[in-house]
């Protein structure tokens, strides 16, 4: 191919990723833009999509912020087909590379495409497995950043370590669909195990030094994951592809008709791409504004804001063709069908999603349009909960959602959801104690004796500081052991048995513990600058014990959590004695473990306390199972066990 036939192929491909026109054949060509609304626009409204989008964001407050200049805080262009109905397929969304961070990550994007498809040719199955163990590594990695982030800084998240985090875990829910769909060749494997061992460490780095470019990256990614799920649905439709039944998974996961095949299978994990790639795009865009993640809220999070199923009037015809990945800008499906997004405030009986979205007929349509509009431009919102009042406004924003308490009064907290409280369970035994037998259980052990001493003299009887310092220390072995048994059931295509969950889970605990004793204790710089290098060493330290040996891994965490409830005992004895005020609860402690209003700081250590002695108790049962000679994956994990 000479040079001026690549020239204009390349000029092609970026008319089409533009938007100027989309290829026939299976496709079809742009007539005419519309406004679902109107029949005609004006030349205002018509500009280019290089023009940019002037847009002074509101803080939570009224305020005036700092004013927003983005080219996605544009009305997302509506397009019709040549028959005049309205194009359906709103995953063709392109985020276009203007500056040179954007053109970096897009280019390099496109270079790892076409080696990808050189090998996979139309092996879709096998594709879909490398791309999902790639696309599963950066909510992970980002997640954990985040999560040490905050235990470091003493701040909250604003809710992107859990949105991250569920979006590393959705995508490790897509690989463990196509697994029971194909199994892949050894060589498969191999390469899966080379390339998950460098885009880790490239991306670990990568979001290290910028953010911003780190997520560009993975919405590029995004984007080419819903191009890839694109073709596999055409072959698929075609039939160079069995349409093979849907595995059960995948009918649980996402709530499928019971005669589901793969196609339903694609369209949803397609739909989840498009959501992952908004949120990544729109991430990037906050920190291009200047903005701090932790300081805005993350919209739509909850435990399942990823799939999104449209449904046919006929429930028994199957999940079809147009799942909406645009749903939350307001675009249907088809002319018959509503996209509706209902948030479930019935927090008892929430299950794992928090959203659900059903196609509705015509009458209902119009009803619907009638009583309310979806807003193209979605805003992120800044939190209350002692953050500052930010507002950001992108194309690939999502609103955040609204949460109430059981009274009908406004939910405050971003960093947890109401699902997400409960009730400490205090009857657990306080005085149960593994005795070490072992070598490596007495190594353990005398490791946390010796670890204990210095901490003893630094804080002495300062417990609400000793406190802090210790949960910004327990909050790291749940986040490192989560991510490497994520990286383990990606590659090598496994299930994990909930473990990874229930890891997370425990490190979420321990970081509510440390954002609650910050509203009792503030700590001053040197006590800021031991928590920076006592958390950087021992990161690293328990990285490498958890490679080396997850049983001494799990014992040693075991210990510190009976060092745990011991020091919350002295902490109890303490207050009882008068030595320390027992100041009434901080609010966000009241909402977490659904306290009593006039809850105390005693209320708030007991349930801690209770939190440390499940926490022993999980991390001495996983020790125990590794003694045992038997893999985590293979005893279900003690989901919520608090």
């Amino acid at each position: 191919m000479n040079r001026n036939a690549a020239m204009k192929i390349s000029g092609l491909l970026m008319r089409q990723l533009r938007g100027e026109f989309l290829p026939r054949g299976g496709m079809v060509q742009i007539r005419h833009w519309s406004n679902m609304n109107t029949s005609s626009k004006t030349k205002e409204e018509q500009k280019t999509h290089n023009q940019p989008s002037h847009t002074d964001a509101t803080n939570a407050a009224g305020d005036k912020a700092k004013k927003i200049v983005s080219y996605w805080g544009v009305d997302p262009p509506k397009i019709s087909k040549e028959d005049g109905t309205p194009w359906k397929w709103n995953s063709f969304r392109h985020h276009m590379p203007t500056n040179f961070m954007d053109k970096f990550a897009y280019w390099t994007v496109q270079s790892l495409k076409y080696p990808t498809y050189l090998f996979f040719q139309r092996r879709h199955m096998c594709h879909a497995m490398l791309l999902e163990t790639v696309a599963a590594v950066p909510g992970m990695v980002g997640g954990m950043l985040l999560h040490c982030k905050s235990l470091r800084r003493f701040e909250h998240s604003g809710g992107w370590i859990k949105a991250l985090l569920e979006e590393a875990e959705n995508e490790r829910m897509h690989l463990m669909t196509f697994i029971e769909l194909s199994n892949p060749k050894w060589y498969e494997r191999a390469l899966v195990f080379a390339v998950q061992g460098v885009f880790v460490n490239a991306y670990f780095i990568a979001y290290l030094a910028s953010p911003k470019l780190a997520h560009r990256i993975v919405g590029y990614l995004e984007e080419e994951a819903v191009n890839s799920y694109t073709e596999f649905l055409i072959d698929i439709e075609k039939g160079l592809f069995e349409n093979s039944p849907a595995p059960a998974i995948a009918i649980d996961y996402w709530r499928l008709p019971a005669d589901a095949t793969l196609k339903d299978v694609v369209t949803v994990i397609r739909a989840d791409e498009a959501h992952h790639r908004d949120l990544n795009h729109f991430a990037s865009d906050i920190q291009c504004q200047g903005h701090e993640m932790t300081r805005v809220v993350m919209g739509h999070m909850g435990p399942r804001y990823f799939s999104t199923t449209v449904l046919r009037n006929n429930p028994g015809t199957g999940v079809v063709g147009g799942v909406a990945a645009g749903l939350l800008h307001g675009f249907p499906a088809n002319p018959s069908e509503k996209v509706a997004v209902t948030w479930v405030r019935h927090f008892s009986a929430m299950g794992s999603r928090s959203a659900s979205t059903a196609a509705l007929n015509d009458k209902q349509q119009e009803k619907e349009s009638s009583d309310k509009k979806v807003e193209n431009t979605a805003t992120a919102t800044a939190a209350v909960n002692g953050g500052v009042g930010k507002s950001v406004v992108s194309y690939w924003g999502v609103p955040p959602s609204k949460a109430t308490k059981p009274d009908g009064t406004e939910w405050k907290w971003n960093c947890f959801r109401p699902w997400e409280t409960y009730e400490a369970d205090m009857s657990i035994d306080l005085t149960k104690h593994h005795a070490p037998v072992t070598f490596l259980d007495k190594f353990a052990y005398w490791t946390v004796k010796i670890l204990r001493f210095p901490t003893d003299v630094f804080f002495q009887r300062r417990y609400g500081c000793r406190a802090m310092m210790l949960e910004t220390v327990a909050a790291v072995p749940g986040m490192v052991g989560g991510m490497l048994l994520h990286c383990k059931s990606l590659r090598r295509f496994e299930q994990s048995g909930g473990w990874i969950k229930a890891l997370l889970e425990e490190a979420e605990n321990e970081r509510m513990h440390l954002m609650t004793f910050m509203e009792v204790a503030k700590p001053n710089v040197y006590e800021r600058a031991l928590v920076f290098a006592v958390q950087g060493v021992f990161f690293n330290a328990y990285f490498a014990a958890y490679l080396i040996s997850p049983k001494l891994a799990h014992r040693i965490v075991g210990y510190l959590e009976e060092e745990a409830v011991h020091s919350y005992t002295e902490f109890l004895k303490e207050l009882d004695n008068g030595n320390i005020e027992n100041v009434p609860a901080p609010a966000i402690a009241i909402d977490y473990w659904r306290l009593p209003k006039d809850a105390t700081l005693r209320d708030v250590v007991l349930v801690v306390r209770a939190d440390e002695a499940h926490h022993r108790d999980v991390n001495h049962y996983a020790s125990d199972i590794h003694y045992q000679g038997q893999q985590l994956k293979d005893s279900p994990a003690p989901l919520g066990y608090h």
